[in-house]
């Protein structure tokens, strides 16, 4: 009886709070959209699953590119998503500063599905290791309504035909995309329109001006259905078109034959994991899970409307789905994307001048 009780205690005791394994916490900084409930609820039961671990997550949303720098900074995070024209960018450094740390790669299985153009890009390596995993990636693209334009637009030069002045859209945030497209309708090469001295002429400036005074309205980062609704034509990324489509009125990107100025975003695990092989493997388990099927199919391609990096995901997917993110087509990022390259200090500046000089 004795025995009993003893045995009885133990197991008392080696159950009580004090005993048992401590929870980790996983601190994500994120643009809105990209760690929602439903799929952090998902990955903590993977986490329990395969690790054994009680997970809690603590999201914070990003509101400008700054917070990631500080959160970096300050170790006030420990997994952080940025855009491709930032982790090398000299203000922030996140890389040669060593604010993120390598990735590696046999614990991301899911990798090798990702677009061959987007694996290793010069964005978010470093010395062979790779800092970064890309996600999902977008154009400031050339959206057209199309109820009211019947054949998809060829040319960004469109914005400019004065049947549609008034009848377009465009953000007020990204200013220096605006002076990209400006560019690209005016011939300025691809390889160019990030080069300031190659942009800016008085001609330039006419034509930003008349961009920014026959505009119909702006939005801020974000474009959103309010904005769009009943417009023509929109430079936008294309988040509001599923919330459009649920209002009856069906929005689709067009790819000019000057290309499309593009983003590739990505997560980075930060420094704070260096030195905590434990988290940094369950963080790396995110990065896994974020490439994977079920994130790639209903949150980038059917949540956000962006473009998925997987080309796994293609029998999950609609015919409409598969065509409309060209899953078809492996040289279609490369073939029609310019991704946003990194403005030194004079280039920056000088393009923000311009918008303000065309009345922004």
């Amino acid at each position: 009886m004795r025995k009993i009780f003893f045995l009885m205690f133990l197991g008392m005791l080696l159950m009580s709070p004090a005993n048992l394994p401590a929870a980790e916490e996983l601190r994500m900084l994120v643009y809105e959209g990209y760690a929602p409930e439903k799929h952090i609820e998902a990955f903590k039961q993977i986490v329990k699953a395969k690790h054994g671990v009680d997970l809690n997550v603590k999201v914070t949303h990003i509101s400008e590119v700054e917070d990631i720098y500080k959160a970096l900074k300050n170790k006030e995070t420990d997994l952080v998503t940025a855009s491709n024209n930032l982790p090398a960018d000299p203000r922030y450094k996140y890389i040669q500063g060593k604010l993120t740390i390598p990735v590696d790669l046999n614990n991301i299985l899911n990798f090798k599905d990702i677009n061959p153009d987007l694996q290793k890009t010069v964005y978010f390596t470093d010395k062979g290791e790779v800092y970064g995993i890309p996600f999902c990636y977008g154009g400031y693209s050339l959206g057209y309504n199309t109820a009211q334009v019947k054949e998809a637009p060829t040319s960004w030069n469109i914005l400019w035909d004065p049947k549609y002045a008034g009848k377009y859209v465009l953000s007020s945030s990204f200013y220096d995309v605006n002076v990209n497209i400006t560019a690209l309708a005016m011939g300025v090469p691809k390889n160019k329109i990030y080069d300031y001295d190659a942009v800016v002429s008085p001609q330039f400036l006419e034509k930003l001006k008349l961009l920014v005074k026959n505009t119909g309205a702006f939005y801020e980062a974000i474009d959103d259905a309010d904005t769009l609704q009943g417009k023509s034509l929109a430079a936008s990324w294309g988040f509001s078109f599923s919330e459009l489509a649920k209002r009856g009125e069906i929005w689709k990107a067009a790819f000019p034959k000057e290309g499309t100025p593009a983003y590739l975003d990505a997560w980075l695990i930060s420094h704070t994991l260096a030195d905590n092989p434990k988290l940094k493997r369950i963080a790396e388990e995110w990065l896994n899970y974020v490439i994977g099927p079920d994130f790639q199919t209903e949150q980038v391609v059917r949540t956000l409307g962006a473009f998925p990096v997987s080309f796994a995901i293609r029998d999950r997917l609609t015919p409409e789905e598969i065509e409309a993110f060209h899953l078809n087509d492996p040289n279609f990022f490369k073939d029609n994307f310019i991704l946003w390259e990194i403005l030194d200090k004079r280039t920056r500046e000088g393009f923000k001048l311009f918008w303000k000089k065309a009345g922004r």
